[in-house]
């Protein structure tokens, strides 16, 4: 429900408002209730940020942040174990304000590698905002967040918020309702039973055919899951010129910018063996569900909506980028139109035999790592060039995520005002600084090779 009154972030909810706020009340879904078990055994978390010159205090970013806590159920929700199952249940945002935290502006981006490797204890707000630098020209606002409650996308527009009503610009408030889980809202529930089982099948037949292919894993990598990690991530950028010659040479071959991503990624972990031969290597894509699932959710929209899809591509000895590109595509659109994109109920039952205690992860842990080896890639896409009402400019917007132990890099993208801002992210105590910039360094190279068409 949206009220449509102007205000300028320092809005006071009386009790007009009460009606239209939300609860989040209700038990997570497969896919939220995986996230927190494997939390147990590494962080999950992601962080937005964003590069600005000029200047935004404290107090009014504390304003944005108030109302866009009023907004959004999520982020009045804490974590409770209920009956061996999660539930988010609903707090009061005067007991759990969300609220900024100041920091220095030197190494923030060390700082914010940190926060990826920082839980949440499951108490609200599960989100944290940080303000690093803020007095002279230049600072980086950065907003960390639980994985159960949102995905790349979303976490990336209320950032935008916050820093479009901390930046003076009259908003009306966009309160949010309490949506259900990705898997309530999966469109195959709405299909005829046949219908629905056929596409089931199909889709774990190709799932099938693809789990007997025998997939090579990154040399150099340990597979072994440790009790602490040591993230770190590698930024580079894509300049406006090169995202541009990208884009116009995957219309031309017929995939995508996520197709180009992919394929540079994969040839850079096949750079990486020592011999030239034809290989299996997998991908895994985080897709957006948004336009595939019921309830009219929007980008506005707070929430976990994006499903894992994995993809394994047979590498010839001399391979081919834009065939890869163009598979990677073609596999990702087939899953999603097979009628279901996010099997993970299916995989992980309401009756599963995983308890949610730390054994338990260790027992799902065991159980995923039986899926074909991969890097992870996600990409969220354009986002638009961004002046506050105040003449504070937003020089960038990117993100970085902590991807499963079993993944050797975490590839994030995002393009803004036309450059892509790229991290590669992984765990210093499982894979070498060396090979990690080697790896980046190749990715490079293949995205420069794309720009030429």
């Amino acid at each position: 429900m949206t009220d449509n009154s102007k205000n300028n972030g320092n809005l006071s909810l009386g009790k007009r408002h009460s009606k239209v706020i939300s609860a989040m009340d209700r038990r997570l879904g497969p896919t939220e209730n995986i996230y927190c078990f494997l939390d147990k055994l590494y962080c999950l978390n992601f962080v937005c940020f964003a590069e600005i010159s000029g200047s935004l205090t404290l107090d009014r970013i504390n304003e944005a942040l108030h109302v866009v806590q009023q907004e959004q159920p999520l982020l009045r929700a804490r974590l409770e174990l209920m009956d061996d199952r999660y539930w988010f249940k609903p707090v009061k945002s005067k007991d759990f304000p969300l609220r900024a935290e100041v920091a220095a502006f030197k190494d923030w981006r060390k700082a914010i590698a940190a926060q990826l490797d920082t839980p949440f204890s499951g108490n609200a707000p599960l989100a944290r905002f940080f303000l690093f630098g803020g007095r002279g020209k230049k600072s980086v606002a950065a907003m960390v967040f639980h994985h159960a409650i949102a995905d790349g996308k979303s976490g990336a527009n209320i950032l935008l918020e916050i820093l479009r009503r901390a930046g003076g610009e009259e908003m009306p408030m966009r309160y949010q309702r309490a949506h259900p889980s990705a898997q309530d809202l999966d469109l195959i529930k709405s299909k005829s039973p046949l219908l629905g089982s056929l596409q089931k099948l199909r889709y774990w037949l190709n799932q099938g055919k693809s789990a007997l292919k025998f997939v090579k894993q990154l040399p150099g990598f340990d597979m072994r899951v440790r009790p602490s990690r040591d993230i770190h991530m590698i930024p580079f950028e894509v300049s406006a010129k090169t995202s541009s010659a990208i884009l116009t040479a995957c219309r031309a071959h017929g995939t995508t910018v996520h197709g180009a991503l992919g394929a540079a990624q994969v040839l850079a972990i096949n750079d990486e063996f020592e011999t030239r031969a034809e290989r299996n290597l997998a991908l895994n894509s985080l897709a957006d569900l948004r336009g595939v699932l019921t309830d009219n959710l929007t980008e506005f929209d707070l929430g976990l909506y994006v499903a894992t899809l994995t993809t394994v591509h047979e590498i010839a000895t001399e391979p081919d980028f834009w065939s890869l590109a163009i598979d990677i595509r073609a596999q990702l659109k087939g899953i999603l139109q097979s009628g279901d994109g996010n099997l993970v109920h299916g995989v992980y039952s309401e009756t599963r035999p995983f308890p949610p205690t730390k054994r338990g992860a260790q027992m799902l842990h065991a159980v995923t790592a039986m899926a074909p080896s991969a890097s992870m890639l996600t990409n969220i896409g354009k986002v638009d060039a961004l002046t506050l009402a105040d003449g504070t400019q937003i020089d960038s917007v990117a993100f970085a995520v902590t991807g499963p132990t079993l993944h050797p890099i975490c590839v994030t993208a995002t393009t803004y005002a036309n450059r892509m801002y790229v991290n590669v992210v992984y765990d210093r105590l499982k894979l070498t600084e060396n090979q990690a910039l080697r790896i980046t360094k190749s990715i490079r190279r293949w995205l420069d090779y794309a720009a030429k068409g």
